[in-house]
């Protein structure tokens, strides 16, 4: 479900749990315009939860979109009797704010990792010889581990780490959508932090 996701001041919402309760139940029918309603009503505070986790606007209006796509789909699994309309919707935008932060924690390691073993491979340092068969080891261990992944998540990670592009610029030279090489990245990155420990 589009929806935007602008920011707005959330002291000018006075929350009423009855008829938040009663816009959740309209949206778990399909009803678009109730849930245009309720998105105007939580906007402001679901970006105030993600933005405190991620610190990126970029990012938050991203978790955002994503929130509201997802109260778009799982309005109909609220339970009253586990808490507010507010507490399930802010739990859930810290959650998804908390997982986008720790992934990209992780690609972030993993293209340290693939930075590392660039540079100790291509320098002319003077390292010992057990060092060398060490680093070369692990990074063919990386190589091995990406020609296991899936012909499009390889393609997407060669280009991402190997030959340094920016998602955006994956996207453009795939002719494929910003959203479909993210979530490509983001699998392959998934199956290579399951392979690679198994093999340390």
């Amino acid at each position: 479900m589009k929806t935007t996701t602008e920011p707005k001041n959330t002291n000018e919402t006075i929350h009423n749990p009855e008829e938040e309760m009663a816009l959740l139940k309209a949206v778990a029918e399909g009803d678009r315009d109730r849930f245009k309603d309720l998105h105007e009503r939580f906007v402001g505070i679901v970006y105030s939860t993600v933005y405190k986790v991620l610190n990126d606007s970029e990012d938050t209006q991203d978790v955002v979109q994503e929130v509201f796509t997802a109260i778009w789909k799982k309005a109909g699994m609220y339970e009253p009797k586990k808490g507010k309309p507010m507490t399930w919707i802010t739990t859930m935008a810290r959650n998804r704010a908390i997982d986008r932060l720790r992934s990209k924690q992780r690609r972030y390691k993993l293209s340290e990792d693939f930075k590392t073993e660039r540079e100790v491979l291509s320098s002319g340092s003077k390292v010992d010889s057990a060092s060398k068969v060490e680093r070369k080891d692990r990074h063919d261990l990386l190589r091995s581990a990406v020609m296991e992944l899936s012909g499009a998540q390889r393609k997407a990670i060669q280009l991402a780490y190997f030959s340094g592009l920016t998602q955006a610029e994956i996207a453009e030279q795939l002719g494929e959508p910003l959203g479909t090489v993210k979530a490509r990245i983001r699998r392959g990155i998934i199956r290579l932090r399951t392979v690679v420990p198994k093999r340390l």
